[in-house]
This record gives structure tokens, sequence and C-alpha cells, in this order.
């Protein structure tokens, strides 16, 4: 069976480095191993027997209770309280047993481990100071009491404790520290999704990193991949970001020129009695410390109007492309943060260079979405519309003369059938469908066009194909889009009664070519269909227009 601890259980802030269940079980056999030896040894405790032996039973149920509690989900004391309660009770047992010499004195050590790997290094410290204290009083009363104690073995517990309990402190702050850490990457990596947009993105990383380092403000200048210029992000501690300040710009170079392209870590010292500023350089290009004017981190820290900053340069495929700066007015940071801080930067940036380029992809697909769009809409829609305008018009004068219009009225319904289910077509290629273009198709789809061009506008067109073309519907789609758009500037720029069109598969290419004969022997002006050209194109391939004795040839080549 599983138990969910409630919400309230323990902190947010509080990272889960120690088990709950783990600890409050420790505590438990930890009491009740300590009423078993002092039952065995009967010279310990040697003084205050009675109270000792009730002390000791009241701090194991306290431990069981403490124990069920947390097993059930409930809580009964808070989480962040329950060491400095378990240094009390270890005070109380020292003071009522042996005093210096009793056995409980290493229970101190429990609540100092317990302290430093949940909370880290300042309250771990914490815990041995308030302990060292307690000790050294009870040790102080005791002699008052008369009783004599040993002052070496006194004054070494002391040392032990201070020592032992700082290196676990520090460990235990590590450990808590790269926790956090990695909980942080873990979240920017959450928060690095391309559906987001670059803008959203480095906000959402910018305001974690900050509320990471509680610092007042993160501030980011990155240069623009549309430009060369240099574009201003910033949040702030009340949750507002900030795009392209103009009354900030001005201060872009500045913030850059000044840094260089070192990581610089810097703390004022002005409201102490030791005014001489805290402050480290690192060299991002060599990983080594290097020098650098240190005037600049005082107009630095004018600049962005912070006591306490941190700074990384950004690079991106090895130039300086930018600069990001953690500000603050009190002590948040620290020489470490600095490197950590540039290893972040380092995971980041990849990711944001990503997200950039897949913009930038999504933009070029709509633009030529859209444009393929057009091309269709003039070759498949236009057209047709054109014919029937022609035929409208020639049924006008036609009527005015008196002449039957009743044959050319069916003429142009013919046209419009055929113009409709051209337009249903070109829907269907809207909704994904270019199954009618397939190898098996687009040529019967080519006679069936060509039989209109004969019928409605008196071009006989002769279509020479391979019987092994075998491309993909899309390709075929395309080729018969080219087609028709060069019959169309046949009829409408020639003065040909015939035309032919010629499709082969070469062993890299395909190969379309659209001829047409001037019967008079003068050739029409030449020109690069404007439509077959950019349909090509965004295919990879060319298109050559030439005049071979009385033919005109349109040549279009498609790699495959």
């Amino acid at each position: 069976m599983i138990i969910s601890r409630g919400a309230n259980s323990q902190n947010e802030n509080c990272p889960v480095s120690v088990d709950d269940r783990m600890v409050s079980l420790l505590r438990l056999l930890i009491s009740l191993a300590a009423l078993l030896i002092i039952f065995v040894d009967s010279s310990e405790p040697d003084r205050f027997v009675e109270i000792t032996y009730t002390v000791l039973i009241l701090y194991c149920v306290y431990s069981a209770v403490i124990y069920l509690t947390t097993v059930k989900g409930f809580v009964l004391i808070p989480v962040q309280s329950v060491h400095w309660i378990d240094i009390f009770w270890y005070s109380i047992l020292i003071s009522l047993s042996s005093g210096t010499n009793s056995i409980f004195f290493y229970f101190y050590f429990f609540s100092i481990l317990v302290a430093a790997f949940r909370w880290g290094f300042k309250t771990g410290f914490s815990v041995v100071a308030v302990s060292t204290v307690l000790f050294t009083l009870v040790g102080i009363f005791i002699s008052q009491t008369g009783q004599a104690i040993e002052i070496n073995r006194f004054l070494i517990q002391i040392v032990c404790l201070l020592a032992l309990g700082y290196m676990v402190s520090f460990w235990g702050g590590r450990e808590v520290t790269l926790r956090k850490r990695l909980s942080l990457l873990r979240d920017i990596n959450r928060l690095s999704n391309p559906r987001f947009g670059v803008d959203h993105t480095l906000f959402s990383i910018m305001q974690k990193l900050r509320s990471f380092y509680n610092a007042d403000s993160c501030l980011l200048i990155l240069k623009s991949s549309i430009s060369n210029d240099y574009l201003w992000r910033e949040v702030s501690r009340d949750g507002e970001n900030d795009s392209n300040s103009g009354e900030r710009t001005a201060a872009v170079n500045p913030l850059l020129t000044l840094a260089g392209d070192y990581s610089i870590f810097y703390r004022s010292r002005q409201k102490t009695l030791l005014k001489i500023p805290d402050f480290n350089i690192h060299d991002s290009t060599d990983d080594r410390q290097n020098s650098c004017p240190k005037e600049n981190f005082a107009a630095l820290s004018d600049l962005i109007e912070a006591e306490s900053f941190i700074s990384v340069p950004l690079h991106q495929n090895g130039e300086l492309t930018g600069r990001i700066y953690l500000t603050g007015q009190k002590k948040v940071f620290d020489r470490s943060d600095m490197d950590f801080i540039r290893q972040l930067v380092e995971q980041v940036l990849p990711v944001i260079e990503n997200i950039q380029l897949l913009d930038l992809l999504a933009s070029e697909a709509v633009e030529q979405y859209n444009r393929r769009i057009s091309r269709d809409i003039h070759d498949s829609t236009i057209q047709p519309y054109i014919g029937l305008k022609l035929g409208l018009e020639a049924l006008e004068i036609k009527s005015t003369a008196g002449r039957s219009v009743r044959r050319d009225i069916r003429k142009l319904i013919n046209l419009a059938d055929s113009t409709i289910a051209d337009l249903r077509g070109f829907v269907g290629k809207l909704k994904g469908d270019d199954s009618q273009f397939g190898n098996d198709v687009l040529v019967s789809a080519l006679h069936r066009q060509t039989d209109k061009f004969q019928q409605f506008y008196g071009l006989k067109v002769h279509i020479n194909s391979d019987s092994n073309i075998h491309i993909n519907d899309r390709l075929a789609a395309e080729v018969f889009q080219m087609v028709m758009e060069g019959l169309s500037n046949v009829r409408r720029h020639t003065k040909s009664k015939t035309a032919s069109v010629n499709i082969r598969r070469e062993p890299e290419e395909l190969c379309v070519e659209i001829d047409n004969k001037s019967d008079n022997g003068h050739f029409s002006k030449m020109f690069l269909p404007e439509s077959i050209a950019g349909r090509a194109a965004s295919l990879g391939g060319t298109v050559v227009i030439e005049q071979i004795e009385n033919i005109t040839r349109v040549s279009v080549a498609i790699p495959l």
C-alpha cells in the first residue's frame, strides 16, 4: 500500500533529500536503543536515575508518535522544527545523566545530519552552534554544582562537535544545493519547448533563474537572430517583464564592453567596516582566472543599480552574442554560482538556437505554402474564368448579331462544369489529398485537360510520356500544374494551334518539355513564366526557354 502525504506535510521549499519516514524510524530506533543500553549497563546514568529513565521513556513515546503520524501522513509538528526539539531533548538528557560524560552527547550529530541534509548548510551549522552552546552551558552548570568534570574531555568534545558538525553541514549543504540545481535544470529543460516560441521561453527561463537565487532581477542582452541589434530583456522580483526598454537600450553597449568576455562575480562592501569589494573574474575563453580592469565593476554596479551581481557571457558559434546579469541588493550570490550559471547557459543556448531555427523554418514553410497556394489559385482557378469571360464576350457579340447562341451556351456550361471540378480538386489538395495526381493517373489527367484545351480553345496538344515515370503524388501534382500553366501561356501569348508535352525520366532528374510551333515562322516574344519558374525552384529544379527552328520550348528539369 502506498500512502501519499498531505500537501502541508512539509514546506514547499524543502528539498526532498531525506525521507520523513526513514528519519522518524531512525529517531525511534535510537531512542529505544539508548533505553535498552542504560537498562543493561546500570552505571549509566550515575545520578537522577529515575528522572533520566522517565525523560528517556517520554522521548521514546514522542519518537513513536512522530513516526506513526508520519507514516499516516498526518502532520503533528512542522518538519522544520523537529530537529530543534530534538537537541533540547538531548540537552536535558545530558544534564540529568552523567553530564559531559553522558552517552547522549552523540545524539547531537543525529540532529545535525537531519538539519544539514534537509535544509542546507545554514540551518545545519545553526544546529551545530546551538548544540555547542547548550552543551557548554550544561558543562558550566554541572561544574557550578560542585561535580567534577574532565576539562580535557569536555574541551575535545566541544572541538569535535564544532569541527565534525561543520563538515556535516558543509556536505549536507552541497548536497541540497546540487539537488536544487538539478531541479532547476529539469524545470528549464521542460520550459524549453519550441511550441512556446523564443520570447516566451527566454522570459520563463529568466524568471526561473531569478526565483532560484531570490535575485532582484535577471537581465538578458542578446543579439537578434534577424538583425545585428542587441535586444534587452529583463524580469524583476515583482514578476514584470521588460523587453527593449527605450530608456535602457542606451546602456546595452557599456554592459557588454565593460565586462568584455569575462564571467564576473561582484559584491559591494560599502555597508560593512571592510569596504574592499568582493569580486571574482573568470575568462570564458580559456577557463582560467584572469585580470580585468577592476574599476569596471563599480561602473557596472552603478549601471544596473545593484550592490551584488553575477554576469556571464553568451556565445553562439564561437561568437560573443550577449550577456546575462543576475542582480541583488543583498548577499545572495557566491563564487560557485558563477560556474553553475555558465554551465546552465551552455546548456540552454543550443536549445534557444534550435527554437530560433524552428521558428525560421516554420516561417519559411508558411511563406512557401502561401506561394504555392497563390500559384495554384492562379493556375487552377483564375485561368478557367478567363476562358469563361472570353466565351461570354463572344456570346454577347453573336447575340447582338442575331445569331444562334444555344450551342455556345452549352460549351460554356461544360466549361463551367470543368472549372467546378477543378476547384473541387484544388480544395482536395488543400485538405492534403493529392492522390488524384499519382503516377498511374498523371498522364490520363493531362489528356483530360488537353482535351478541354482543344474543345474550348482549338489548341491541339500531343502528350508524350515514358511508361516508367514513377514519381510521388506531390511531384506529380506540381508537374500537372506546370504543364497546365505552360499550355495556358501558349494559348494566351501565341497564335499556335498545336503544342506538345514531353515527359521523361532521366537517371537523376525528371524532364518536362512544353513545345509550341509557330505556323507562320514568326516567334512570339520569349519570357520566363513566373509560375512555372517558382514551382520548379521550390522543387530545386531549373527552367530554360529556347527556340529551335520554328519551335519555342520550355524545358523544366527537376532533380529526383
